[in-house]
């Protein structure tokens, strides 16, 4: 896909992303967002909140086509993941015709055959790239397939981009929340000039924008350590930042 194209669908995209409430952004009353991996960060995304627009959604699985038409290659069927990829990836199976099958992370399948067929995966969001690696990559291969690559509808240009790159698979999306997606959410309105500057400050560095956005909120994160629905996840957060975890066992232990 030429990069005007890849810019254009980018864009429309992430601006119907924004106008179906698909993302959180930091405030004055959550100054960070959890992330499953034990990081924080300055926004929360649900990708398929673009189902709540029938054009927003339409457009979405126009654009996955799209981009599998001209990067993938040839390959035998879609595979979609538990639960959300599937939203996704049933319609584009049916758009391109192709076998589709549904895969359970307790290795249950349904729908298309594996043996001796090359699938390309269709994911609702890809972050650390660990459901790939740990579940359909597997599934696929020990039912005598081969995965030949992965297209999200959203990435959030994290560590599961290097993930699946080491593992040798190809990966593509539609919208990449690099610097040139927050611009399109600073200019329709959706960020302001100081969201716009931490977005980017994080992407710049994650630990150095993590790091001073936790020692900076010490109540925040002090209430979350002792909430028991989230004392697990603060804990793992301590974890994931080796270099300030004294400061944050001194915030929690702090009265």
């Amino acid at each position: 896909m030429n990069p005007d194209a890849s810019i254009s669908m980018q864009a429309i995209n992430l601006r119907n992303l924004l106008n179906t409430d698909a993302f959180r952004f930091v405030d004055e009353r959550t100054p960070w967002f959890p992330y499953t991996s034990g990081q924080v960060g300055p926004y929360y995304v649900q990708s398929i909140a673009v189902e709540k627009d029938g054009l927003a959604y339409a457009t979405a699985i126009q654009s996955l086509v799209s981009l599998i038409q001209a990067e993938a290659g040839p390959f035998d069927a879609i595979s979609g993941g538990e639960t959300r990829d599937w939203d996704f990836s049933n319609p584009v199976a049916i758009a391109l015709r192709k076998p589709h099958l549904k895969m359970y992370k307790d290795g249950k399948v349904l729908g298309a055959e594996i043996a001796g067929k090359t699938f390309f995966h269709v994911a609702d969001l890809n972050n650390e790239g660990s459901s790939v690696r740990d579940y359909w990559k597997p599934i696929i291969e020990q039912g005598g397939g081969r995965l030949a690559g992965v297209v999200s509808f959203v990435d959030r240009m994290e560590d599961g981009f290097m993930v699946l790159k080491k593992l040798g698979i190809r990966l593509f999306c539609v919208v990449p929340l690099d610097a040139r997606a927050w611009g399109v959410a600073q200019e329709s309105g959706h960020v302001s000039v100081a969201l716009y500057a931490q977005l980017v400050a994080r992407q710049d560095n994650r630990d150095a924008w993590a790091e001073r956005t936790l020692l900076s909120h010490p109540d925040y994160f002090r209430r979350y350590y002792h909430d028991p629905k989230t004392r697990a996840k603060a804990a793992k957060i301590i974890n994931t930042y080796p270099r300030i975890s004294a400061d944050l066992e001194r915030i929690v232990n702090t009265p």
